[in-house]
């Protein structure tokens, strides 16, 4: 075979290899930004339904609770579960800076950070995978719109 052959076949398996490398890379990034898009929606509706729930209710303590009621129903935790009341426990922060930044502050008081609670459940996020090994919000069913390709890769 000519060399000049040989060199275009290396070329052409360089090509592919190439090629293979960024397919498995565009793959994996694409199931990383997939993964983010479907836990900002989770959390985005749990938070939303959690605050809607908080929201009706006037007496702050009834509806911190129906707050973490909530948020329990949404994940499927029940009194049936052994850490139930831990959980539960855990979710109050959440609820309870969910309902200050709902209300507005006492002429006394400063008003709350608007992130407050954001970062009362980033914190809630990182005890629960620290404690059950597991994404608190892949207990949820998606209810993350499905994002529909306009080109075909």
């Amino acid at each position: 075979m000519p060399a000049f052959i040989q060199d275009l076949e290396r070329q052409a398996q360089s090509a592919a290899r190439l090629e293979a490398d960024f397919r498995i890379q565009a793959r994996d990034r694409l199931a990383q930004l997939e993964a983010a898009r479907v836990g900002a929606y989770r959390r985005l509706n749990l938070l939303k339904g959690l605050a809607a729930a908080i929201t009706a209710i006037e007496d702050d303590a009834a509806a911190v609770a129906a707050g973490v009621d909530h948020a329990c129903a949404r994940t499927g935790w029940s009194e049936a579960d052994a850490a139930y009341a831990e959980v539960r426990g855990r979710l109050v922060p959440v609820a309870a800076a969910v309902r200050a930044a709902d209300r507005p502050p006492a002429a006394t008081q400063s008003p709350p950070s608007p992130q407050a609670p954001v970062l009362a459940f980033a914190s809630f996020e990182a005890w629960y995978r620290a404690r059950f090994d597991a994404d608190f919000l892949s207990l949820m069913t998606s209810d993350a719109p499905a994002f529909q390709s306009v080109v075909d890769f």
